[in-house]
């Protein structure tokens, strides 16, 4: 049996998403420190993503039944989280400089539907193993 030096753990992707949670917080608390005094609700939730990614991992290795048991699943869930990250950066940083926009749509789609994809990957193999 062959056990890969690169295959993560639950608990290594949690402290993973722990890390980048953290990361967020300050690089929010340090952009609006220098945007005069401008703020946006989008930045400010961006931490939210990986603090969800944080949770899941959590309850997945606490958990038996979860969708995130395979490679494919997790990529999936992994790119949706850091699709969520980065649209709540774009529109943050359009709203700090005073302007609006509607470029980060596109993320909302996209991450709605790796997210969906991700959950029916990791439910249909698991019950194929079943």
């Amino acid at each position: 049996m062959f056990t890969s030096v690169t295959k993560k753990s639950a608990s290594e992707h949690f402290f993973t998403y722990i890390g980048l949670t953290i990361f967020s917080l300050v690089f929010t608390f340090v952009y609006e420190r220098f945007s005069y005094g401008e703020s946006s609700t989008f930045m400010r939730t961006m931490f939210f993503a990986p603090l969800a990614g944080a949770m899941i991992y959590l309850l997945t290795g606490r958990l038996e039944m979860s969708w995130v048991r395979n490679r494919a699943s997790k990529f999936l869930l992994n790119l949706a989280i850091a699709v969520v990250s980065s649209a709540c950066l774009v529109k943050g940083i359009v709203e700090v400089s005073g302007r609006t926009t509607s470029v980060d749509m596109p993320y909302w789609y996209v991450e709605a539907g790796l997210l969906c994809l991700s959950l029916l990957i990791g439910f249909i193999r698991s019950r194929k193993l079943a």
